[in-house]
């Protein structure tokens, strides 16, 4: 299950880059209607995908619950995350903005801390635990 997690989350990220570079570069060499909300939307997802990718390399160590647990989670803050960064959209041109990007980047920098203190905390549970047994 993990394994194929962490797969699927690979493929997702490299049809998601190979997607928004298709998409830029035909709307740049066409020279149509660019929709840069578009474009700024798959720039969101990859960068949740590409981070969800790595942290689920990290979660090798979790049991299979706690792992379906924390993929749940994950899945869940991402598309509340997604949906925030895509309402904020380009800022409002203020001297502090905050736009798309920087609400993504805010919470995905926020997650990924959160989720390795949570794989910090259990590796040491379960070495805890395996010490115990013995």
């Amino acid at each position: 299950m993990k394994k194929k997690t962490s797969l699927v989350l690979l493929f997702l990220l490299i049809l998601l880059f190979s997607t928004l570079y298709a998409y830029t570069e035909t709307n740049l060499i066409n020279q149509g209607g660019y929709n840069y909300h578009v474009g700024d939307f798959i720039g969101y997802v990859f960068l949740w995908i590409f981070m969800l990718f790595i942290l689920s390399l990290l979660a090798f160590k979790l049991d299979i619950n706690k792992y379906k647990t924390w993929l749940i989670i994950s899945l869940i803050i991402s598309a509340v995350s997604i949906f925030f960064a895509y309402a904020a959209g380009d800022g409002n041109g203020a001297v502090v903005d905050i736009d798309g990007e920087l609400t993504t980047w805010f919470f995905v920098g926020l997650y990924s801390f959160i989720s390795v203190v949570y794989f910090i905390v259990q590796f040491f549970k379960n070495r805890k635990q395996s010490t115990l047994i013995k």
